[in-house]
């Protein structure tokens, strides 16, 4: 997809025109119309237009941007805690360090969780990120086990369900 087509898709999603852009920016609506007929929009654009978008309504902007969360069931919810028995964590503080990748979580969140409770809690996305501390802090095997599910998930081999 190219800078163009892009561009128009965030205008269209934080509900802004382009003369509006145009007016808000100080950038010639000429100029902003112009970008189509070139196939190209400048990169500053996406930086103003993500300022713009933030300055009107902040609260709102962030709403839309949160990543959907999983729907963790009683079960996930229980298993999650007895993987950290004997610690005083809310499930959601867990996920949230597992997430940013804190090896004091990670190694017992994927050592304790089955394969298919973890792709059920996190993304693949999720999982990618943490490939890195998995590769240095766990066996080999376990390292060369979720690259395999990582790279089976992006080239479409299987789907998450």
């Amino acid at each position: 997809m190219n800078k163009q087509k892009l561009f128009d898709n965030a205008l269209k999603y934080h509900n802004i025109t382009k003369k509006e852009f145009s007016k808000k920016s100080n950038i010639p609506y000429d100029t902003v119309t112009g970008w189509k007929r070139n196939g190209s929009v400048p990169d500053f654009a996406f930086v103003l237009l993500k300022k713009i978008a933030f300055s009107e309504n902040p609260r709102g902007h962030q709403k839309r941007l949160k990543p959907s969360s999983v729907k963790l069931t009683e079960a996930l919810k229980k298993e999650i805690q007895v993987a950290f028995w004997g610690k005083d964590y809310e499930v959601s503080y867990i996920l949230k360090e597992v997430r940013r990748g804190n090896l004091r979580f990670v190694k017992p969140f994927f050592e304790n969780l089955f394969y298919g409770d973890i792709l059920k809690i996190l993304s693949i996305k999720a999982i990618e990120k943490l490939l890195p501390t998995i590769e240095k802090n766990f066996k080999k095997e376990t390292a060369l086990f979720w690259r395999n599910v990582v790279k089976m998930y992006r080239e479409g081999g299987v789907s998450v369900a």
